[in-house]
């Protein structure tokens, strides 16, 4: 097989979700939503079942992929579902609903009610990021509304920061205590939780009763900001690499598609090594897309191929994906893009080493690019 290999290090991914619990002293959402960010939800669940004290997830499927692995914990789907259909299915398999507004909690209620099913539902509320979530005029009628519902349970109240600014984000909390004051005039005892990674470095007002680390889960702050504030590191929880499929020399022609070259430029070439990826595989067509050791690269990347300049072995693994931040900066994204896009035709490779590690960002990057580059050479523990 050829595709490229996904080396997800679990061990970090604990060490990240530990160190995140220990911060924030609350409850711990493991976010594992497409897919876990790229790393494989089903593994990543399975390795947070003992640490994380439930998972969230965008979509019912995503539900129902790591239901089994969550050994019973709760799964919050974050989208609110669109039809009865989607509504019944939450419900029958007992994952929690987002209701963020009074259309979805008479769904959601019409269906429990003629199906006698029990749900637990979290109210989402807007405080700025105006996607979903109701704003405050609207939470009491809902509040209200499902009071006494019979089958309907409030059991949270959520809403998303919409920035990594710490006024901004201030002015959010404010709100969101506001709302919250009038939830509990009807839900005494719902668990609240405002925001993710970057809350949890906002320190103990922003923890509420729970907090869903998503990024910061896989090794990655939210930006380069809180990275530089943050007090701790983090480790990295994948490194991605492919294989050298053919060497040859240039004598005519072009390197790969694009114009023609000269004799002179193709014998100062020399050495080409044809790796097998591309940007089917989810990175940037063009050269400068921040992969590592992307001077190599000569030309825009194939679909399927990336010509380097190399003297690598026919069948010599080739690391692309050590640091999603730096391809980030390079293409113009950010690193959550990176990581969901760089294992879509991936072979995945699971370990559990738990190294910790103290240093500096650059020598950390430098640990974990020496550590990959043994592992892809090593039997791997599990394979998915």
């Amino acid at each position: 097989m050829q595709k490229i290999t996904a080396q997800i290090h679990l061990g970090h991914i604990q060490s990240n979700a530990k160190l995140f619990s220990s911060l924030t002293k609350n409850r711990l959402c493991a976010v594992v939503k497409a897919n876990a960010y790229g790393h494989g939800a089903e593994e990543v669940v399975n390795a947070l079942e003992g640490i994380a004290d439930c998972f969230a997830v965008a979509l019912i499927e995503e539900g129902l992929e790591i239901r089994t692995a969550a050994c019973g914990k709760d799964i919050l789907i974050f989208t609110p579902p669109l039809t009865k259909e989607e509504g019944l299915a939450i419900a029958e398999n007992g994952f929690i609903a987002s209701v963020p507004d009074l259309y979805t909690a008479k769904l959601l209620s019409q269906i429990c009610g003629e199906k006698k099913l029990p749900l637990q539902v979290h109210l989402k509320v807007n405080t700025g990021m105006n996607r979903y979530g109701m704003n405050g005029s609207m939470l009491g009628k809902v509040c209200a509304f499902l009071q006494n519902d019979p089958f309907v349970r409030v059991s949270g109240i959520y809403s998303h920061l919409y920035t990594t600014n710490e006024e901004t984000s201030e002015e959010q909390r404010i709100l969101f205590c506001r709302m919250l004051e009038i939830c509990k005039r009807y839900y005494p005892h719902v668990i609240a939780h405002l925001g993710g990674t970057y809350a949890a470095l906002l320190g103990e007002k922003f923890a509420f009763d729970m907090t869903r680390i998503g990024i910061g889960l896989y090794g990655y702050f939210p930006d380069m900001e809180s990275k530089k504030s943050a007090k701790f590191l983090l480790q990295k929880g994948m490194t991605v690499s492919s294989s050298t499929v053919i060497n040859r020399q240039l004598s005519f022609g072009g390197v790969g598609y694009g114009n023609k070259r000269t004799k002179e430029e193709l014998r100062e070439i020399q050495n080409v090594s044809i790796c097998r990826f591309g940007y089917a595989d989810g990175f940037l067509r063009t050269a400068n897309n921040g992969i590592f050791h992307e001077d190599e690269i000569l030309n825009n990347l194939c679909m399927d191929v990336c010509m380097r300049k190399s003297t690598a072995r026919r069948g010599e693994k080739v690391l692309i994906l050590t640091d999603a931040d730096k391809i980030a900066k390079a293409t113009g994204t950010i690193s959550y893009e990176v990581l969901c896009a760089a294992t879509r035709r991936a072979e995945f490779i699971y370990d559990d080493d738990e190294t910790a590690f103290c240093g500096s960002n650059e020598q950390r990057t430098d640990s974990n690019t020496k550590g990959a580059l043994a592992r892809i050479h090593e039997k791997p523990s599990r394979r998915k």
